[in-house]
């Protein structure tokens, strides 16, 4: 048993390690090199290499013990940057990015949902237009092609009605939408027990989808601290405008994929939940709604 504790212990501290203190290593060397240099020597490595240089002949002429205490001081700063700015990704940036905005911007949250509102639905009503205009049956390969169009171009605002005023918020949200529209299911209240159905790969998937996410809006906020970091060394700034745009459609990417996954599951083995629990499944199609509203009964435990 011990060398399997031992083991897991290796990895887990080595995701640790990569996941915190690397970022924050290389955000304390640039944070560093930007006291060195400032705007006026920004990319005098000549004057870094003396600084360090000066920096390393110091060490060596101070006792093992002041070394040691220096190197830990560089490692537990590293670390705390990397902690920081992955709890302000949790607690802050997951907000912003799915629409989850304080009280404070709640205005701004109500014109941006509206004017998404306002593009997605004058979409919708286009394509319909064309559809009661023309039968499927009598209808020409222009209106099918113009019907994709739109419907193409209303998908990348929103798959449902913005409720949300960004795209990874309504992304989200469309899932819960549509997973109501087709089976009459609270997924805040089933997923839970769906969650402990699912197979273990299904899984796997689905925590790989959420840290890819995840780890763009990280991204995210360390493009953030490089920008303020800008503002007295002018290559971190360059640093932030090329990290930001980069994770901002890695996010995305992974926002789609993640949402798409949740309802693939939902589809695949909700009745699996169903049988599970004890529920008969109605007759009819995979998707009565039946099903959903006595799992939403049983789950929500009559509230």
């Amino acid at each position: 048993m011990a060398p399997v504790l031992d083991g897991l212990g290796e990895k887990l501290a080595e995701k640790w390690v990569s996941a915190s203190a690397a970022p924050g290593l290389l955000f304390l060397a640039a944070s560093a090199a930007a006291a060195v240099l400032g705007h006026d020597h920004a990319l005098d490595g000549g004057l870094l290499r003396e600084r360090a240089g000066h920096w390393a002949a110091t060490a060596e002429h101070r006792p093992v013990a002041g070394q040691v205490a220096a190197v830990a001081v560089v490692v537990l700063a590293s670390v705390a940057a990397g902690a920081f700015v992955r709890i302000c990704a949790e607690e802050a940036a997951v907000r912003l990015w799915t629409g989850d905005w304080p009280r404070a911007a709640r205005a701004l949250d109500r014109r941006l949902t509206a004017r998404r509102a306002g593009r997605w639905t004058s979409l919708q009503r286009e394509i319909d237009r064309i559809r009661r205009a023309t039968p499927a049956h009598h209808r020409q390969d222009a209106d099918r092609l113009r019907i994709d169009e739109l419907t193409a171009r209303r998908d990348l605002i929103a798959l449902a009605r913005p409720t949300r005023p960004t795209h990874t918020g309504d992304r989200f949200a469309a899932t819960e939408s549509r997973l109501r529209g087709q089976y009459d299911i609270d997924l805040a209240a089933c997923w839970p027990a769906l969650w402990l159905v699912l197979p273990e790969e299904t899984r796997a998937e689905l925590r790989a989808s959420r840290s890819r996410f995840d780890a763009a809006v990280t991204a995210t906020v360390w493009a953030g601290c490089y920008a303020a970091l800008g503002c007295v060394w002018w290559p971190a700034a360059v640093v932030a405008a090329v990290t930001a745009p980069v994770a901002w459609r890695r996010g995305r990417r992974a926002a789609t994929a993640h949402a798409g996954l949740v309802e693939a599951a939902v589809d695949v083995h909700l009745r699996k939940l169903a049988a599970d629990v004890g529920l008969a499944a109605p007759p009819g199609t995979p998707w009565e709604p039946r099903l959903g509203t006595a799992l939403n009964r049983l789950f929500r435990k009559g509230a």
